[in-house]
């Protein structure tokens, strides 16, 4: 298997790992469907240019898709970040 296709495909279920993790712990309100659109401004970037990059051969590096996996982590990593607060936080109420 391609190694850009492993790193998209991990990249983009750590995003929506994520994701799922923060809908899982807010409670199922219509604030939710919000999440929804930020699951997709988060993953598209990554996904339109590792296709590009394995569709078109460049023979120079492609400085965009490395700005997309930076961006991807980025993102994934403070939705990773508020999950894990928003769990926290929701823990500590249903102890309380």
């Amino acid at each position: 298997m391609n190694r850009l296709l492993i790193l998209t495909i991990a990249s983009e279920v750590f995003l929506l790992l994520s994701f799922l993790i923060i809908f899982l712990s807010t409670r199922r309100t219509k604030k939710s469907i919000f999440l929804i659109p930020l699951l997709i401004v988060g993953g598209s970037p990554l996904l339109y240019l590792a296709v590009d990059h394995m569709n078109s051969h460049y023979v120079d590096a492609n400085i965009g898709l490395g700005l997309a996996f930076m961006f991807t982590w980025i993102y994934s990593a403070i939705a990773f970040v508020v999950a894990i607060v928003l769990m926290v936080k929701r823990k500590r109420k249903n102890n309380i």
